[in-house]
């Protein structure tokens, strides 16, 4: 029992190899490429996944991230995050997160990768603050659960993480979904492929998909009712559980706002009606 670690690999192909898997990995510093043989495969390589390809996943479709770094501004503490809903800009938000006692980064969720990265300037702009450098990615928008097994020959393949397109798509995280994934693929290899934590992960995130469904079309005043019935005993039920607990929050604060379930309905609804051709 035990684990090796082997630094400076690139991954390169797979194929079906007898009972199991031979997969070719390229030495990066040294050059040429080593090939190995398993019976099972882990890809964990993100949301653009060599892994995913070459055993027939189909592509991800991924949403752009874009990024400034930043100075702070005075009247932000050091341990605080700022967060602007801005429906007009994204449907998503952006934000400001410390990263030092002097600089963080103010950045977007996008649907277009240019007109994020346009619209990021603008908001900069209002904000009166100076970009130091731009940083961007794409990362998966979850959209259905991935199966996170085939079978390749006689060998098995799993995803994890961005490769399985396991993020929260209403704020588009995805590390503690992440390890949620491996922790399942770990009890599916040693279970016969059943695990409780993809069972209840697969529940998570369709959670999440049905909340930023409803988010999606929220207008300004409707943040705006939001925020407003979210008086303190509210407040404290959002900071007792994690976005990674949404159906605890959810639950919670429906039994103390019942008013919060009406407008989220009220949203869902409209965006059903607007997807109808």
């Amino acid at each position: 029992a035990g684990a090796r670690m082997l630094f400076g690999r690139r991954f390169v192909s797979l194929e079906a190899s007898g009972e199991g898997l031979t997969f070719a990995v390229e030495r990066i510093r040294e050059g040429g490429t080593e090939g190995t043989y398993a019976g099972t495969v882990i890809g964990a390589d993100g949301a653009f996944s060599a892994v995913a390809r070459t055993a027939g996943w189909p592509r991800l479709a991924t949403l752009p991230v874009v990024q400034a770094t930043v100075r702070l501004p005075a009247d932000l503490p050091q341990d605080t995050t700022r967060i602007w809903f801005i429906p007009e800009d994204t449907p998503y938000f952006y934000w400001l997160i410390p990263e030092s006692p002097t600089r963080g980064v103010l950045g977007l969720i996008g649907e277009d990768r240019q007109e994020a990265r346009q619209r990021l300037g603008r908001f900069l702009e209002r904000r009166r603050l100076e970009p130091i450098e731009f940083q961007g990615a794409r990362i998966p928008g979850y959209a259905r659960w991935v199966p996170i097994h085939q079978r390749v020959g006689q060998g098995d393949v799993y995803l994890v993480g961005d490769a399985a397109g396991q993020v929260k798509v209403t704020t588009v995280g995805g590390i503690v979904t992440g390890f949620r994934g491996a922790l399942g693929v770990a009890e599916a290899i040693l279970n016969a492929g059943a695990s409780r934590e993809l069972t209840a992960l697969r529940r998570e995130l369709n959670l999440h998909l049905l909340i930023r469904r409803a988010l999606h079309h929220f207008a300004q005043k409707d943040y705006v009712g939001l925020l407003d019935l979210l008086n303190r005993s509210a407040q404290r039920s959002l900071g007792a559980h994690t976005r990674d607990e949404a159906g605890k929050l959810l639950w919670r604060l429906c039994l103390l706002r019942p008013r919060v379930l009406l407008l989220g309905l009220r949203a869902f609804l409209t965006a059903r009606s607007q997807r109808r051709p």
